[in-house]
């Protein structure tokens, strides 16, 4: 058994880089493997190095065609014993030992997922604030953004997700929050009451907002009760009116956009 942490990246050097840092300053080395379309990219050549340096354990080869189908093909490429830690270009460990936190306590759960908390940072790199673990998963607050938690915090049995039938492809953004949503219905998960990765913005769920608002409000239609239809839909219409205003906001004023943050994360603890 031995704990992954699987990158997939496509033409995104800077970001490969920053995870890279993070990984080489680990407590223990991670066994990091890395998914990316063999193009003979600047990002291509830069793995190519890592592996010659021993610093990446494997490589391999998708078609580029997305973020989750990357994801899934480490998933159906990896021993059922294994556990993965999906950590995309530009994301960070939380702290030097984190990776070694996890790897101890997967060796001793019975439940075959986790997760724990996060540090979110700003697309300029800046800590914006942390998101404490929730006390448990619970699938309405994960998809009303209540006490949720992020994929980058959470880290999967590689059997588990195989029996998942890893990420649903036709959610582009969301495909995370569903596959979460249905492991709680298998079993629930272990929590690990400290920050586990630093989540930074600027990537695909941060520019897509509205697609993520679109795929969020069928998922709900699927897992919550009908009781919540109407709580649904007014999430969905204020949501995109918040998303308006917010990329408004972050593209014409972005420090103020993160000061805002700052406070909003502040008055949730």
């Amino acid at each position: 058994m031995d704990l992954l942490v699987v990158t997939a990246v496509k033409n995104d050097l800077r970001g490969l880089l920053e995870t890279r840092k993070s990984i080489l300053d680990q407590s223990i080395d991670p066994h990091w493997v890395i998914v990316t379309p063999f193009d003979f990219s600047e990002t291509h050549r830069a793995c190519l190095e890592f592996l010659k340096l021993g610093q990446v354990n494997r490589l391999i080869q998708d078609d580029g065609h997305g973020v989750y189908s990357a994801m899934n093909k480490a998933i159906f490429e990896s021993e059922g014993t294994d556990w993965i830690w999906f950590l995309n270009a530009g994301d960070e460990f939380a702290a030097r030992n984190s990776y070694e936190i996890v790897k101890s306590t997967v060796a001793k759960i019975e439940s075959r997922w986790l997760y724990g908390g996060h540090f979110l940072g700003s697309e300029s790199r800046k800590i914006l604030g942390e998101f404490k673990s929730p006390r448990a998963f619970k699938t309405s607050n994960q998809l009303f953004a209540r006490k949720y938690i992020s994929h980058q915090a959470t880290i999967f049995q590689v059997g588990f997700l195989q029996e998942l039938n890893g990420f649903d492809l036709q959610y582009k953004i969301a495909a995370d929050w569903d596959l979460m949503c249905r492991a709680s219905k298998v079993e629930l998960p272990v929590r690990v009451d400290i920050p586990l990765c630093i989540f930074y913005m600027g990537g695909l769920s941060t520019k897509s907002r509205q697609e993520s608002n679109k795929e969020l409000l069928q998922i709900r239609s699927i897992y919550l009760p009908r009781k919540y239809l109407l709580k649904s839909y007014y999430w969905f219409f204020y949501r995109f009116l918040r998303n308006f205003f917010v990329q408004s906001i972050e593209d014409k004023f972005p420090e103020l956009a993160n000061s805002i943050r700052k406070v909003r994360i502040r008055a949730k603890r």
